[in-house]
């Protein structure tokens, strides 16, 4: 490293690409940041877009509300440092005090811990002109620096992009996944895509995507007119195998409820899909309680008991149900044997909420995401070992698992394409 850089070095170096003594060649870094001592957070999840003015903030104030009404005890950490506005979505006005365990976060009136750089400003008007080692300095701050008591939903408010503040959030925090915000225009594939790619290369998984401004309904004859132009999302959910969470529409009284510090005052209903999503998926790992008590996932199997290559054609499915103490039951059911579209009805009546499978047909993934049942593709070999994998964070998910060819809307998956990889 130049004398040049070691003046300027703020000796973060999970903001620094330079190479330098100070960095250890020999092994992996874990950048990961210390959690307050006072502070026990369960599932971090961080709220991401590729470009502003998507409406982020909004849905990550929206889910802490939606968790917060189901019993959840939940925070939001506001990394949006230079247009931080959490603390004006919840009415929150008092400035941020410490004590000696450290920085106290502000409370909604719903009970939602709120830290962000606007409580510890003057003047929440005062910009921050700060360089990117010093925001990325802050953000780590908040997590080992406020005190955030017990937390089972965490969501951070990321700021738009794939720059210094969410890299030093995927590799300071804990983060269990990635919802991405997204707006209908055709521009968002190639956002979504820098955002989707970053996740990966941090390994972090993407849970799903939210569209904001989907379409605004017409208040004399009920139309859904779809201001920005049709929707692309349902295509994009398909080409990563990922479920579109919700598509919210354009409505003056979020905007209202947001301008007024009131979004705990607003119906929950649009979000409590993706409540019922995120108790489902994280319940198991971290034995909480949920709506169902239980995770249920499925895989189709072969007469080996291995998973099958064909979600829609298998010999049977199996069940598992997943409580708090581990496997409550697995059962085996067996198949339709017509196609996904049946297979699908399977899912639904059975109450699953992941799939996990080898190859799997493009119309039967579009099916499974629009019910928002989680598909865990590209997996093989033993179905026992599969569903422990995904449970402890370590399947190995295969992005090129579906199949494209002509007769995939009958067969469900391949069914006889020999230069199909994925049913294969």
């Amino acid at each position: 490293m130049s004398e040049e850089y070691k003046e300027d070095c703020s000796h973060d170096c999970s903001s620094c690409g330079e190479s330098c003594s100070s960095r250890t060649s020999s092994a992996p870094q874990d950048f990961l940041a210390p959690m307050n001592a006072h502070s026990n957070v369960k599932n971090v999840i961080a709220v991401v877009s590729g470009k502003g003015g998507v409406g982020k903030s909004f849905v990550t104030c929206a889910l802490a509300a939606a968790m917060s009404r189901r019993g959840y005890r939940t925070a939001v950490l506001d990394a949006d440092m230079t247009g931080p506005s959490v603390p004006r979505c919840f009415g929150l006005r008092d400035k941020a005090v410490a004590d000696e365990r450290g920085i106290l976060p502000a409370v909604t009136k719903g009970g939602i811990r709120v830290m962000s750089v606007n409580l510890l400003l003057e003047n929440e008007e005062t910009p921050v002109v700060w360089r990117g080692p010093v925001i990325a300095g802050t953000v780590k701050q908040f997590w080992s620096d406020v005190v955030w008591g017990d937390v089972d939903y965490m969501f951070v408010d990321m700021p738009p992009g794939t720059g210094d503040v969410p890299l030093t959030v995927f590799q300071s925090l804990p983060v269990v996944g990635i919802i991405v915000v997204t707006s209908p225009q055709e521009l968002v594939s190639m956002i979504v895509a820098k955002a989707v790619h970053m996740a990966e290369e941090m390994k972090i998984p993407v849970l799903g995507f939210v569209e904001n401004y989907s379409y605004i309904t017409c208040g004399h004859c009920g139309e859904k007119l779809s201001v920005f132009g049709e929707s692309h999302i349902d295509e994009i959910a398909a080409q990563y195998m990922l479920p579109v969470l919700a598509k919210l529409p354009i409505d003056p009284a979020i905007a209202g409820a947001a301008d007024a510090g009131r979004m705990e005052e607003l119906s929950g209903g649009r979000f409590d899909s993706i409540a019922d999503f995120l108790e489902n998926v994280f319940a198991a790992a971290h034995g909480q309680e949920t709506a169902e008590e239980t995770l249920k996932i499925a895989v189709p199997t072969d007469e080996s008991e291995n998973i099958s290559g064909h979600f829609g054609h298998c010999e049977s499915f199996m069940l598992y149900e997943i409580g708090r103490g581990g496997l409550n039951a697995r059962r085996a059911v067996k198949a339709p044997g017509n196609g996904h579209v049946s297979a699908i009805e399977l899912m639904k009546e059975n109450g699953v909420s992941v799939v996990i499978c080898g190859g799997i047909g493009r119309e039967a993934l579009e099916g499974l995401t629009a019910e928002r049942i989680r598909v865990v593709p590209g997996m093989s070999g033993d179905i026992d070992v599969a569903v422990a994998a995904f449970l402890d964070g370590t399947a190995a998910e295969n992005g090129g698992a579906t199949c494209s060819c002509s007769h995939d809307e009958d067969m469900g998956c391949g069914g006889g394409c020999s230069g199909c990889p994925g049913c294969h």
